[in-house]
């Protein structure tokens, strides 16, 4: 009886681990992933993004190709920063989301991953909603800085970001990246927004945004 319930809190706790992980996400995208694209073989699941071994100094482990694409920002008269090109985590992201780069471009090898549902050249496809593109002048402003006289300049920001969690905020560099707002590790927080930092959309922006 004690071994059964001791099982049952081991599988519980596991579920519960793997719900917050990338394995049961769309970035998983080994063969066992649960996206339309996905590897047609490789079953490794961080060897997309991370290697312990032989990686770049743009971000932690990093071991995917990555964008060198000059994209449209987000500009507005109203800002009182500059949207920079795509530096940071937002880089990093868009080395798939920006549709220029195989999925499957990582380094260290020869050819890029085979995978399916993508396109010609093993890039996210346009018609994918994960496509993000070279225009990011329709988005939330990325590769932003972020600091207090910005902030101040504006009475509907806030400052410092106000976040209990300390999930939402800027990076370490003080730049808003994609990260703010997203997690690319844990798909599991909001049943609506892909990858979101919180349960909603609004737990998101307040910690930045006064309203």
């Amino acid at each position: 009886m004690k071994r059964t319930i001791s099982l049952l809190i081991i599988l519980t706790l596991y579920g519960t681990v793997l719900a917050g992980s990338v394995i049961n996400s769309k970035h998983n995208l080994s063969v066992s992933g649960t996206g339309d694209i996905k590897a047609t073989s490789e079953t490794r699941v961080c060897i997309f993004c991370h290697s312990s071994h032989n990686t770049s100094s743009e971000g932690p482990l990093w071991n995917h190709e990555t964008t060198t694409g000059n994209f449209k920002t987000y500009n507005r008269s109203t800002m009182n920063s500059t949207a920079e090109q795509p530096n940071g985590a937002t880089k990093l992201c868009l080395s798939c989301h920006d549709g220029t780069i195989a999925v499957g471009a990582i380094k260290g090898v020869a050819q890029p991953i085979k995978m399916n549902n993508v396109g010609p050249s093993g890039e996210i496809p346009t018609s994918s909603k994960s496509f993000v593109g070279m225009d990011l002048s329709g988005t939330h402003p990325v590769s932003v800085k972020y600091e207090q006289s910005t902030a101040l300049a504006d009475n509907h920001l806030r400052w410092p970001p106000q976040d209990p969690e300390k999930i939402v905020g800027t990076d370490a560099d003080g730049y808003v990246q994609c990260t703010a707002c997203h997690d690319p590790h844990d798909d599991s927080k909001s049943d609506k927004y892909p990858f979101w930092n919180k349960t909603t959309f609004d737990a998101v922006c307040i910690s930045c945004h006064s309203y």
